[in-house]
């Protein structure tokens, strides 16, 4: 009886320490445990050195873990990784994202940073359910240099075919030939430089014609501006002449001839009433012309 109380009591007291230590451990755990916010980012280009868990910093503070990676089902060339930064931490809008080597190990971690440039003062809102609020990736600086070392390595074979090309026995035959008539059109002017000399003189004095008769144009012009200037001004003149007959002949117009030209037709208004009145009499008596016409019958009592 005693040995199963021993045991008894060595049995409570493992359960009781055990489950006093797990508590403690619980409960450290729980003081020490830290919230984080889930953001995506897209990478075109392969993600070597970044697995699960590694680390993320910004401005070179580790601020948390990779989440998990995977490829974009859309298109395999881009890699879509899910980040866990801790919930303290504000994303700017144009924070970007960018893989860095972790000293000689082979292993690397993603680097956030902000643009000296950037003028956004809008964060990321955190959503812990897709779709994630996605962050700017830009590509490292190790795909960088292998972008453009393999852009300098195609041009450098664009160049290599060409100097190929170049450098063909036709071609440099043709160079050959163009060298030797170089060298004859050479030896021609060598032996006309004298002429070419006089010829040179010729354009020089030909030139300075061309520069005297220049400036005799540009004296014409002067010339032509100022009897432009006067004929403009006689013309002026001339109007004004023209329009001041025209005032004097309708002025008198209006005071001589108008007035002449009333009393003309007033004449003839009458002389044209006074053969109207004839006309009547020769056509009721004709022979008023023979006997002339007769006087009045005179009224009772005259």
């Amino acid at each position: 009886m005693n040995d199963n109380r021993q045991y008894l009591v060595v049995g409570l007291f493992v359960v009781i320490a055990t489950t006093f230590l797990v508590v403690v451990w619980l409960w450290f755990s729980a003081s020490n445990r830290k919230t984080y916010n889930v953001y995506e980012t897209v990478f075109s280009e392969p993600v070597d050195g970044i697995t699960t868990n590694s680390v993320i910093k910004y401005n070179g503070v580790e601020v948390g873990k990779v989440r998990d990676i995977q490829l974009d089902s859309k298109n395999p060339r881009n890699v879509i990784v899910h980040l866990n930064i801790l919930d303290n931490v504000p994303i700017n809008s144009q924070t970007y994202a960018m893989m860095k080597p972790q000293g000689v190990t082979g292993m690397s971690f993603i680097d956030l940073r902000l643009p000296k440039s950037a003028t956004s003062v809008t964060n990321l809102k955190p959503n812990n359910k897709p779709p994630y609020p996605q962050i700017m990736s830009r590509p490292s600086l190790m795909f960088s240099l292998t972008e453009q070392a393999q852009s300098l390595t195609n041009n450098v074979q664009d160049i290599s075919s060409q100097v190929k090309i170049l450098l063909a026995d036709e071609n440099v035959e043709h160079v050959s030939n163009m060298l030797a008539n170089l060298d004859k059109i050479s030896d021609s002017l060598a032996a006309k430089s004298g002429k070419i000399e006089q010829s040179i003189d010729i354009l020089l004095s030909i030139l300075q014609n061309i520069r005297t008769n220049s400036m005799k144009l540009n004296n014409t012009f002067e010339h032509l501006d100022t009897l432009t200037g006067s004929l403009s001004t006689m013309s002026n003149n001339t109007n004004d002449l023209i329009l001041g007959v025209q005032n004097n002949t309708m002025q008198n117009v209006n005071t001589i001839l108008l007035p002449n030209l009333n009393q003309t037709i007033m004449h003839l208004n009458q002389s044209s009433y006074q053969l109207e009145q004839l006309l009547t009499l020769l056509n009721q008596n004709p022979s008023v012309l023979v006997r002339g016409k007769a006087p009045a019958v005179k009224g009772p009592g005259e």
